[in-house]
């Protein structure tokens, strides 16, 4: 579908989405389920990318999990209430941050191990992103800025303000656009990262929270008025907006798919990101948290309320397009 038509048909998408979400079929998987530790939160793959890593908010763990036999390795001891994690490819190092504590764990070495831990002051944390080209970590602070962040050092280079409640942050392919959800103000901001000054702010739905980029695509994930904003970043524009099921909370992309987790129905979607379609979903029978799609298609869900990670693998794989 064309760019031009999309735009031109947002009205009528709204409607079909919004009837498509209640009606559009399961697709069949097999889980296979992992007990971790309390509150699985966030979820990466290891340097190596054999392992995933859960960070669980309720200990003070992180459990790497075997993707081939999905068995649990080892446990690293970090500090309280691990939340989000960053994969620094370039330093060779994994960024846990810890929002009760104001700090950062860093994790390196083969095997992996724990390097540091560090304290960040009066700096708060939320969802951080790596900027691509650059030994850049940007951390939201989950009030009203986003920390820009030397490393592997960990020493601050600015301090953005955005507005009311900075989520989380995706880059475009250059690095040279940072995408910022900001939950009080039902936007996207959109900030210069070599001028490190926002640019603008793109409206989208309510309380938006993840945000993922596929070609010129943003995805966002609004848990309050429960849809899928599709923001065109050449255009800086909302371009549809696609009605899911209760509480859209994390995304991830294979290929042209996009999946969110929606905490409240017990299911992920699937959704056509060329066509701004529902292609299908899949229920997962507990309130899904994070979902990390892997390389082979399929997927790793967070089971917070059961501290337990989900394998979950479509049997008959995407449907074929219209």
């Amino acid at each position: 579908m064309k760019k031009t038509a999309l735009r031109a048909g947002l009205v009528a998408l709204l409607f079909v989405a919004g009837c498509a979400a209640e009606k559009t079929p399961s697709l069949p998987v097999f889980i296979e389920t992992v007990a971790v530790d309390r509150k699985p939160h966030s979820m990466i793959q290891d340097i190596l990318k054999e392992k995933i890593l859960v960070s669980c908010f309720g200990s003070e763990s992180i459990v790497a999990v075997f993707l081939k036999n999905k068995t649990v390795d080892k446990k690293y001891t970090v500090r309280k209430g691990p939340a989000g994690m960053i994969r620094d490819a370039r330093n060779q190092f994994i960024y846990c941050l810890h929002a009760h504590e104001n700090a950062i764990v860093i994790l390196g070495g083969n095997p992996l191990r724990v390097k540091r831990k560090l304290g960040t002051g009066a700096m708060s944390l939320s969802g951080g992103a790596m900027r691509p080209g650059w030994n850049e970590l940007w951390i939201c602070d989950g009030l009203s800025a986003v920390s820009v962040l030397q490393t592997p050092y960990i020493k601050l280079k600015k301090k953005i303000q955005l507005g009311r409640y900075p989520q989380h942050i995706a880059f475009s392919r250059d690095g040279r656009r940072a995408y910022i959800t900001l939950k009080g103000e039902n936007a996207v901001a959109v900030v210069d990262t070599k001028k490190r000054e926002k640019i603008m702010d793109i409206p989208v739905g309510i309380y938006p929270k993840d945000i993922i980029i596929s070609g010129n695509t943003a995805c966002v994930s609004n848990f309050g008025s429960q849809d899928i904003s599709m923001i065109d970043i050449e255009k800086n524009k909302e371009v549809a907006r696609i009605k899911v099921r209760k509480n859209p909370n994390s995304l991830s992309i294979h290929k042209n798919t996009l999946w969110v987790s929606c905490e409240r129905s017990y299911r992920l979607m699937a959704i056509d990101i060329n066509q701004a379609k529902i292609i299908g979903t899949v229920k997962v029978g507990f309130y899904p948290g994070a979902v990390k799609a892997l390389k082979d298609g399929s997927l790793v869900v967070a089971a917070p309320k059961k501290n337990r990670i989900a394998f979950v693998t479509l049997q008959d794989g995407i449907p074929a397009k219209d």
